[in-house]
């Protein structure tokens, strides 16, 4: 029996998750090089987003591999502790914030667009990164490598919009190691997550200066519609197999 801490058991499922993680990566990069309104839409709404993040790993999941949604922390086992956990998370994370903050959220029509998107791309966070790479790293290698090298993916997808590596890396160790509680993605989003993102995004760095515009709440709409058809389309191919 293998040790589920630390063990080597590296498949083609772990490898095809490897290579979705890499080209993500690739995705955020290439927007350092493209740096139009347009391109930022393609690289990052769209082909990061939508179809690398939520369309591949539900359809691959779901359709070609036959699991069920456990497999991206959504389940209903410790749901009541899980959120109890994301709540008490979270209210401690804001007070942290407000007793060491340099700024404070506006909250105006610009900062309702840039919070619309950052929980529609939290969707994408949840399901590609916490959800579906952890899954494979922790088949791969165990719950302690996966902890780590999940943070670091997640830290180097903002490559392209928010390149604050070390940050972002033990703000991932912290999300991941939270998971690891009750293994309920809802032990942290939308809440921990959110109150983190939220005030990172708006309060702490200039990447919030991009989203907070009413482009971006369109884009949000039209990710969120998109991810609402996405998992209909899915439901109906499991539904009729």
């Amino acid at each position: 029996m293998k040790n589920k801490w630390v063990h080597f058991d590296i498949d083609k499922e772990n490898i095809f998750g490897l290579i979705c993680g890499l080209f993500m990566v690739l995705l955020s990069m290439a927007m350092v090089l493209f740096t139009s309104e347009i391109s930022s839409i393609i690289l990052r709404d769209i082909l990061m987003i939508l179809f690398l993040g939520f369309l591949t790993p539900t359809y691959y999941i779901l359709i070609i591999k036959k699991k069920d949604l456990s497999v991206f922390g959504i389940h209903k086992d410790k749901l009541t502790v899980s959120l109890a956990i994301n709540v008490v998370a979270c209210i401690s994370l804001l007070a942290m914030f407000i007793s060491r903050s340099t700024g404070d959220i506006a909250f105006n029509i610009n900062s309702f667009y840039a919070i619309t998107y950052i929980f529609v791309a939290g969707i994408f966070e949840m399901v590609f990164i916490y959800g579906f790479l952890r899954y494979e790293f922790e088949r791969a290698l165990g719950i302690l490598p996966a902890i780590f090298i999940t943070a670091i993916f997640y830290s180097l997808h903002h490559a392209g919009f928010q390149p604050e590596f070390t940050k972002l890396f033990f703000v991932g160790v912290m999300y991941v190691t939270v998971f690891y509680f009750t293994h309920n993605i809802f032990s942290i989003f939308p809440f921990f997550w959110g109150v983190g993102a939220i005030w990172d995004v708006l309060v702490n760095s200039k990447a919030g200066n991009q989203i907070k515009n009413e482009t971006s709440f369109v884009i949000a709409m039209l990710m969120f519609i998109a991810m609402i058809g996405i998992s209909i389309f899915i439901h109906y191919k499991i539904k009729n197999k």
